[in-house]
């Protein structure tokens, strides 16, 4: 019984380590890197400011919120909400962003799991690769990614990374939101004079807990004014 688990964990361990040596090929081979996936989730060194649209649906209801981040300001104070349905923000409302947004530890900048890389899919159209993210090193507002099962796609026809999917493989808490599923799109844009990809737009759609009811809540990011601060 022994030797056939040993066998079993020898078996594991040299199908993950063939596993990984072939994301390095792909990684090589198409200019592929893990930190094309970690520009946006970086803090203590994010280098880019961006102006933020959120739209929030939630079955008749459509809330509107603007914001900033700023790298050339303080830790914890890099996130500045704007306003709120075009109406200047409650203190309330301020200190929620605040509590959901801005990052107050120093040093944190989100990185990938080296070990979770693993290639879903390889065709003619596209490369798919899976990876999670270190939970402990995610930004305030990302940290419900370190619960999530990442998938980046590769266009190998405008040879470009297209999107990046995230699935929850637990609950997650998302703002004032207690999420049971979340499907997670990410697309990017090609910034070619810094020559790295950017988030274009983020789409959210999330079953939530709401008085006992399962409710489904839509959220779309859109980023934009990307400025690099020296």
């Amino acid at each position: 019984m022994r030797q056939a688990l040993l066998l079993i964990v020898i078996t594991a361990s040299f199908t993950s380590c063939a596993q990984k040596e072939d994301v390095k090929k792909k990684f090589n081979e198409y200019q592929l890197s893990a930190e094309l996936l970690t520009i946006n989730l970086k803090d203590a060194d994010a280098e880019h400011y961006f102006d933020l649209k959120t739209t929030i649906v939630n079955g008749a209801e459509t809330k509107i919120i603007e914001s900033t981040f700023d790298p050339s300001k303080n830790i914890g104070e890099r996130w500045n909400l704007v306003s709120v349905n075009q109406v200047s923000p409650l203190i309330k409302e301020i200190k929620e962003f605040d509590k959901t947004h801005n990052t107050t530890q120093e040093g944190v900048n989100g990185q990938i799991d080296a070990s979770s890389w693993n290639i879903e899919k390889d065709d003619d159209a596209y490369l798919v690769l899976s990876f999670r993210h270190d939970k402990k090193s995610l930004p305030r507002k990302f940290s419900f990614l370190g619960d999530c099962k990442g998938l980046a796609y590769y266009n190998k026809k405008t040879e470009r990374l297209e999107k990046t999917e995230f699935v929850n493989e637990k609950p997650l808490k998302i703002k004032v939101f207690n999420v049971t599923r979340l499907d997670m799109v990410v697309h990017y844009e090609f910034n070619h004079e810094d020559a790295v990809y950017l988030i274009h737009t983020e789409e959210l759609d999330m079953e939530v807990k709401l008085l006992g009811q399962l409710v489904p809540i839509k959220e779309i990011n859109e980023y934009r004014n990307y400025n690099k601060v020296e």
